[in-house]
């Protein structure tokens, strides 16, 4: 393997100094003629920077992204937007997977900041006064993907259109009564702000008898939960779940206590993930643009950086998926 170029290399090839290239580098602003030559010595030798190196210099061209796990089916889908987009524009994602730590996703925007990113994604579950008080002594631009920021930038998914369209098509079927497998209302977009419009929407078509069991995310969890509510004498005629991850939970049981879907209870959830389409019935369900909201995170956050205004709340628009879940009406 040949010697690997450095940038004593790309400076003798462009005839400029050692400086000026890194200067470059580092995104500070150099003669065209100069940009172009040096560009060309980096084509020619196929120099690549460190990134990690330029975390001290005035632009690092890295943004920070917080996850809380990758264990989510959607949080694959929005990392690879996010990367792509993020590429484009010759920035690179620095990713911190706190493992649902609260406390480590704290520290981690405090030690995203100190290490001079040019902005932070953070993709949230929960926002703490913890949260808050790291993002001010931040001093960095960050954008919540998820979650309503109330002191910042939030890019949300239309949870009140479509839990009250879900909900109102449910009640359209004749239904009239409802279970919800829901998740904790600390999780406010989802846990309470998806909750009480799938609520609103059910009552609006003259559903009155809603009752609400507490799951979380998990398919373990769910299907422990559905066993003991598809055993109740009186089990609602539907549930509504808060993911479609909880609502194979209630498949599962389904098939095990042989209560028929849709026949004998009508399933619903949100997310509308491949596997949604190929369980029996096929799952009526909510598709959310998560590919678009990565890509809006990234560019609001690049925008902020670069001084420029951003709406303080963007929501993402969403696409009802009718699959054979839910009974025929009548």
């Amino acid at each position: 393997m040949g010697k690997r170029a450095t940038i004593n290399d790309v400076a003798e090839m462009a005839g400029v100094s050692k400086s000026t290239v890194s200067r470059f580098l580092n995104g500070s602003p150099v003669r065209e003629e100069t940009a172009k030559s040096i560009k060309r010595a980096i084509r020619h030798y196929r120099y690549e920077t460190n990134q990690f190196a330029r975390l001290n210099a005035k632009q690092s061209n890295i943004i920070g992204i917080i996850l809380p796990g990758f264990d989510s089916t959607v949080t694959p889908r929005v990392m690879t937007a996010m990367d792509k987009y993020l590429r484009t524009k010759g920035y690179t994602p620095l990713i911190i997977n706190t493992e649902g730590d609260l406390d480590f996703e704290v520290a981690s925007i405090t030690n995203l900041a100190a290490m001079n990113v040019d902005g932070i994604v953070i993709v949230s579950t929960f926002i703490t006064d913890a949260h808050r008080q790291a993002i001010e002594r931040a001093e960095k631009p960050v954008v919540f993907m998820g979650q309503v920021y109330e002191r910042g930038i939030s890019v949300l998914d239309d949870n009140a259109s479509a839990g009250r369209e879900l909900g109102a098509y449910v009640a359209s079927r004749g239904i009239r009564s409802a279970g919800l497998l829901w998740v904790d209302e600390r999780d406010v977009a989802v846990g309470l702000r998806r909750k009480e419009a799938v609520i609103e929407g059910l009552r609006s078509g003259g559903v009155e008898d809603i009752r609400t069991y507490q799951a979380d995310f998990t398919y373990p969890t769910s299907y422990e939960v559905a066993r003991k509510v598809l055993g109740e004498k009186d089990r609602p005629e539907a549930i509504l779940c808060a993911t479609d991850r909880i609502a194979y939970g209630v498949y599962k049981a389904a098939r095990e206590l042989g209560v028929r879907i849709p026949k004998d209870l009508s399933v619903t959830g949100f997310g509308a993930y491949d596997t949604s389409e190929i369980v029996t019935p096929p799952l009526t369900t909510i598709r959310f643009d998560v590919e678009s909201a990565a890509c809006v995170c990234a560019d609001t956050v690049l925008k902020m950086h670069r001084g420029e205004p951003v709406s303080k709340t963007q929501l993402i628009g969403y696409t009802f998926v009718e699959g054979e879940s839910v009974r025929s009406a009548g």
